[in-house]
């Protein structure tokens, strides 16, 4: 009888089969809840510093709703009767209003960090030249691209590159029309999420003018409220003095941050109207159509990019392009029965890889 020993030398002797041609080996992907890699269920940057900016922005607005609905207008626009306040219409209105704009400007903001930015999926392939490609654009594209004609690859990511897309190294993707990383928002200002973006600084500046129109109408109504008005002898500035600490804090911050919005509207401003970033500013780049600026950010009507959307003012719609001329803005084309094309909207310039955690990725494109 064989020993043990002798039966595995002679197991080990034994040829194995050669592998087959059809033989793969497949790699198994696992996706995470929030992150920034082309699997991840949700975008959304882990950077510490992005996510405390980002909890900083939200306090901001909290502390300026607090102010404004609880501080200053219920001593202002109320009426006092045997020790009950009752609240005007115009003080239920101007509540209304104003929290109805932080509102907005916090729900631009978390669109602005949650969205895709336009970042480059790793099978996207470059969109085919015309046959009528003259000599000269070749040599031109030659010198663009020296590794593969029509193809540019990033030295980072490993992947094809468009022509408008540029590496952020805190993301660690490859952005299209990348303008800046922005910490407030934690994410690139990409093509995906330009518009958030807009709204976002839009929404809080309108705020901060709010707060301070508010703050001056009331300090103009203290100023006229003495004795001699009977009609105003129930009005108070403050119910405690201790509040008028939080109308400083409310004015400085209004303020601040007013004047920073503005500053960011008024340069966001000449971006979109130019279509060229602040990166591609940089590289030389010159401008470009203004209807093309804008129909890029805040997404275009089928047939007719002159006409406004009607969305372009709400943070909850996301920017669309007909799907003749995606490709064409996005500066790639995906293969047909890729994990990204088949999941993603085409209507939609937010990237997509809808695939169950844990799913095998058999796809050699998807594990570049």
């Amino acid at each position: 009888m064989q020993t043990t020993r002798e039966r595995r030398k002679a197991k080990d002797a034994t040829p194995s089969a050669p592998l087959t041609p059809s033989a793969h080996q497949v790699a198994t992907v696992r996706r995470r809840k929030w992150g920034t890699s082309p699997f991840d269920e949700n975008w959304l940057n882990v950077d510490c510093c992005g996510l405390v900016c980002a909890f900083l922005t939200y306090c901001l607005h909290a502390y300026g709703v607090y102010a404004v609905c609880f501080i200053l207008i219920p001593p202002w626009m109320s009426a006092k009767t045997e020790e009950v306040r009752y609240l005007s219409i115009m003080g239920h209105l101007h509540r209304v209003g104003f929290a109805i704009v932080a509102a907005l400007a916090c729900a631009a903001h978390f669109k602005a960090m949650t969205t895709d930015p336009g970042a480059v999926p790793p099978d996207a392939n470059p969109i085919e030249l015309p046959e009528s490609t003259t000599s000269e654009e070749e040599g031109a594209e030659l010198i663009i691209s020296p590794t593969q004609k029509g193809r540019r690859l990033c030295r980072r990511c490993k992947a094809f590159k468009p022509q408008r897309a540029h590496h952020c190294s805190i993301c660690r993707r490859c952005v299209i029309k990348m303008d800046h990383h922005c910490p407030w928002v934690n994410n690139c200002v990409g093509i995906g999420n330009h518009k958030h973006f807009l709204l976002f600084i839009f929404y809080t500046f309108l705020s901060c003018i709010y707060s301070m129109s508010l703050v001056v109408l009331r300090f103009l109504s203290c100023m006229h409220n003495t004795p001699s008005h009977a009609h105003r002898r129930s009005m108070h500035c403050f119910d405690r003095p201790t509040d008028l600490l939080y109308i400083l804090g409310l004015v400085v911050e209004s303020l601040l941050f007013g004047l920073f919005t503005s500053c960011m509207m008024v340069d966001q401003f000449d971006v979109v109207l130019s279509n060229v970033t602040h990166i591609d500013r940089l590289k030389g780049d010159s401008g470009g159509d203004r209807v093309a600026g804008l129909t890029e950010v805040f997404g275009m009507l089928k047939g007719n990019a002159t006409s406004p959307r009607w969305d372009w003012l709400s943070p909850f719609a996301n920017v669309c392009f007909p799907t003749g001329v995606r490709d064409e803005i996005m500066g790639y084309c995906l293969p047909c029965g890729s994990s990204s094309s088949s999941s993603k909207n085409n209507n939609s310039t937010t990237v997509e890889l809808a695939a169950p955690s844990g799913r095998m990725v058999r796809s050699v494109a998807e594990i570049v």
